[in-house]
């Protein structure tokens, strides 16, 4: 199969998070319009056909599925259609150009995780649930609901090997590695991430937040950020307005969100990024 030069994957396997990463394939265009987006899950005929247009290829695991949705982003690097993919995870919103961003990775780096991340007023986020892990373990901080790896690359193919291995078995790994009191009981994976980064690239360089800033929201809730509660959308206002633009309270998100939680992604919020796209995608 010849690879198209570059291109998003996202992973979904629900029926909600269809949704999500329909969403997320309306925002990714919005700001690059000439973008390539891939969905890769289990049965392609399950997705609903009024989600179709937005793809560019709706592609089946390879490999069977694992229930857990995240733990099947091993097989990732065997279906991807591009040379170049960046993997972003579907509850998420891309805000901005990708561009620049495109350029650097491509000519610099064969696999790049993102070691920082913010709130949705824009400061940095200290991530205390992962720092205990770097203290304790010297696992690498990573923020895995964005990706980027170069396709028939040495370090790219030696990672997604070990994935294949870690994530189908996520329970013994986390077991052998964290003690009782810091084992995660769910399938986690920023932790999967980092323990992959520290074993594969530990010698490979990071890119911080001069090249891309990612909102988590999860991570900032559960730094206590914004105080303490089961979810983030049960105390923090959203809205969108037109041309798809959303704000979190007061705050405009203007780069690439990661909302986590799927209480965030209305019916309002999903018409009105594709109807903006609709809009746009025909001038």
């Amino acid at each position: 199969m010849i690879k198209e030069d570059k291109g998003y994957v996202i992973v979904a396997m629900a029926d909600f998070e269809y949704q999500q990463a329909t969403a997320l394939a309306y925002s990714i265009k919005l700001h690059n319009k000439d973008a390539s987006v891939s969905l890769l899950t289990n049965y392609t005929d399950r997705i609903p056909h009024h989600f179709h247009d937005v793809f560019d290829y709706l592609i089946e695991l390879p490999y069977g599925s694992n229930d857990i949705t995240g733990a099947n982003e091993w097989q990732i690097y065997w279906a991807t259609p591009y040379v170049h993919t960046m993997v972003i995870n579907c509850a998420s919103l891309v805000k901005e150009d990708h561009s620049s961003l495109w350029d650097y990775l491509m000519d610099q780096v064969d696999i790049c995780f993102f070691t920082e991340a913010s709130n949705f007023k824009g400061a940095p986020l200290i991530n205390k649930r992962a720092t205990t892990f770097e203290k304790n373990y010297n696992f690498k901080n990573v923020y895995s609901s964005m990706y980027y790896f170069k396709h028939d690359t040495d370090i790219a193919l030696s990672y997604f090997k070990l994935a294949d291995v870690f994530m189908q078995n996520w329970r013994e790994v986390f077991s052998h590695y964290f003690t009782e009191v810091h084992r995660p009981d769910w399938y986690d994976a920023d932790v999967m991430h980092g323990i992959l980064n520290t074993i594969v690239l530990y010698d490979e360089p990071n890119i911080h937040n001069n090249l891309v800033d990612i909102v988590s929201m999860p991570v900032a809730l559960a730094d206590g950020d914004i105080g303490i509660w089961d979810k983030w959308t049960d105390c923090l206002n959203t809205l969108v307005s037109k041309g798809a633009k959303v704000k979190i309270q007061n705050f405009a998100i203007s780069t690439n969100l990661y909302y986590g939680e799927q209480e965030f992604l209305t019916q309002e919020i999903f018409d009105e990024h594709r109807n903006t796209y609709i809009a746009t995608s025909k001038k």
